[in-house]
């Protein structure tokens, strides 16, 4: 196959991290078989994405200090839900869609005779005004075949689960969709509120169809597939499930640059492994959107402190961030910025707090974990683990220290946990995440 027969390919991500970063092994992948891969995210991945090999294009970054100040001052509830959807979702789409446009403006004019396939994770947004038919990009007689890609949990209804949000467990008895179906009807004022203002910001940017359905459920299911990066046995199951969905397995791992810098305590924590009794090493982190290391990192090494059987890894997530002021206990090693995928192949336990990017590098590593979150999405992806039977759901933000002592402990003395952590890996890496994208972008799927 030459080049000019393989689509031209936009990855266009939201700006955040955990939007972001899951698509760097793809944009590997995609440009290492030949693809040429347009890359739409926000300036602070320009660097990582170029690179991957693809062509940066920036996008304004919308996760402001302000934006995220006025959230936390609403308690949790439906108005808190409804001024994020609305915030960080709907009126995003005006600058998404612009920024698509004109990447696919460039495209065409570059390559008038290219096909051009849009992969759009989920939250990106800016492709919905143009298929609820606003007028297309110069150059474009009908909009380019768009694969959305989740980047979290299924957010899709379903008969048999819950509303997304609270972290109920799915429940498909005649009780459990009584439950589910009263649980919705409770939310109808709410989506139908979102909905009008959806489709008032959308025929503001000259959409002429309106959306009918639930918000998530059409971003999810509006275009012709949906990929979900998991294996089935690590999501809920649907007997009302959309054909559109697709798993794919989970994330591939990144390959480690050689050059990456390494802490100073690498060699000891790589030599553990060698031991006639190795140490087991506890790995705890709460991402880069929940800095406050009080929550979870502090707890997790005064919960274990000591302990000669027990090694922490503390990795802090934000470049030059430190722990000031807390006395680091012996048994524990704490260093700013680490990738996950190098430290977990030596770590037996992983605490975290339940965002989807740590649950999939878990996933991919077979390792088993102990999540401690509730907001946004964390009570769902925390669910999920703890049903799946990969790890122990603290329920809640803020554990005590007996809490994660006794999660630790019971992965630690319990193999099942490894066991099925190991099964799922496996059942992960099988699909292979990477190709099987591909082979949506090329349309044999």
């Amino acid at each position: 196959m030459t080049t000019n027969d393989q689509p031209l390919v936009v990855i266009a991500c939201a700006t955040a991290s955990g939007h972001t970063l899951p698509f760097l092994p793809h944009a590997v992948h995609l440009t290492k078989q030949g693809f040429d891969v347009s890359f739409i995210s926000g300036p602070d991945f320009r660097n990582a994405i170029q690179r991957t090999g693809a062509t940066f294009y920036p996008t304004e970054n919308i996760y402001t200090a302000e934006t995220l100040q006025a959230l936390n001052t609403i308690p949790d509830g439906p108005s808190r839900a409804i001024f994020n959807v609305k915030t960080n979702f709907i009126d995003v789409t005006a600058r998404r869609m612009k920024t698509l446009q004109t990447v696919l403006e460039t495209l065409r004019e570059k390559h008038p005779n290219r096909e051009v396939v849009i992969v759009q994770e989920l939250l990106y947004m800016g492709t919905w005004p143009f298929i609820l038919g606003a007028p297309l990009p110069k150059g474009y007689d009908q909009f380019p075949r768009t694969i959305i890609f989740g980047t979290g949990s299924l957010l899709i209804s379903s008969i048999d689960t819950a509303p997304f949000g609270p972290g109920l467990p799915p429940d498909s008895t005649e009780e459990g969709r009584a439950r589910n179906a009263a649980m919705y009807g409770a939310m109808k004022d709410m989506d139908a509120e979102l909905i009008d203002y959806a489709n008032t910001v959308y025929a503001g940017l000259g959409a002429t169809v309106k959306v009918t359905e639930p918000l998530f459920d059409f971003w999810t299911t509006g275009h012709d597939i949906m990929l979900q990066p998991c294996s089935p046995s690590v999501e809920y199951p649907r007997s009302d499930l959309s054909p559109k969905i697709r798993f794919v397995g989970g994330t591939p791992r990144m390959e480690i640059d050689p050059s990456m810098a390494l802490p100073g305590w690498w060699d000891e924590l790589k030599a553990n492994k060698q031991t006639a009794s190795p140490k087991k090493v506890v790995f705890v982190t709460q991402g880069t959107f929940r800095i406050d290391y009080t929550e979870l990192i502090i707890p997790t090494m005064q919960a274990l402190a000591n302990r000669d059987d027990v090694m922490v890894i503390s990795v802090l997530g934000i470049r030059d961030a430190r722990l000031d002021g807390f006395e680091i206990p012996n048994n524990a090693k704490v260093v700013d910025y680490l990738s996950y995928d190098a430290v977990l192949p030596y770590i037996d336990v992983f605490v975290t707090n339940g965002g989807y990017g740590s649950f999939t590098h878990g996933i991919m590593n077979g390792v088993p974990m102990v999540m401690a979150g509730t907001g946004q999405d964390k009570a769902e992806v925390s669910m999920r683990v703890e049903w799946a039977g990969i790890g122990v759901n603290l329920r809640t933000d803020n554990p005590s220290l007996e809490a994660i002592r006794d999660g630790v402990d019971k992965i630690i003395t319990d193999p099942g946990f490894k066991t099925r952590s190991v099964d799922i890996q496996r059942e992960n890496e099988e699909l292979d995440c990477a190709a099987a994208l591909e082979r949506f972008i090329m349309g044999v799927e």
